[in-house]
């Protein structure tokens, strides 16, 4: 049985990339490809993925639409798989993101994905159940959270 995916991204160049290198691995199937927060939650509802790729912003704020997606589906399709894909090393969006857990969910830098195999790999941890966490993005997470030791 594939992997079932919906993919979520507004800007279009950056989407047809990743629909392309996405539906040309074996084991994947793309039930939908959407450009915004609405047409994403429309589309899991329809098509009932495994998991969710999502643009960390898309409209219509543009603020944190793919971690808003990720906690409304942690209720509404608990085992649905969620990767956010970010251009944000903010570890804020991280923690947010695994608020309510782990589980399921990936949060991945665009620019430190060098080639498919990082994100191929997110895509099959969270169908799982599994995590996957950029390390740059928990190093500053651990920086953020740990005061440092005074000698």
């Amino acid at each position: 049985m594939p992997i079932r995916l919906v993919l979520a991204e507004d800007h279009y160049l950056v989407r047809e990339g990743v629909r392309r290198l996405l539906e040309a691995q074996p084991g994947l199937e793309i039930a939908a490809v959407c450009g915004d927060l609405d047409s994403l939650l429309e589309a899991v509802d329809r098509e009932g993925p495994d998991v969710v790729v999502t643009d960390i912003r898309m409209p219509p704020t543009n603020t944190d639409e793919g971690i808003q997606a990720a906690e409304a589906f942690r209720d509404s399709h608990p085992k649905l798989g969620v990767v956010v894909l970010s251009q944000y090393d903010e570890p804020e969006y991280a923690i947010k993101l695994l608020s309510r857990g782990a589980a399921g969910r990936a949060y991945l830098l665009k620019d430190r994905l060098f080639d498919a195999s990082a994100l191929l790999h997110a895509i099959r941890a969270v169908a799982a159940g599994g995590s996957v966490l950029d390390s740059q993005v928990v190093d500053g997470a651990m920086a953020a959270r740990i005061p440092c030791a005074s000698s």
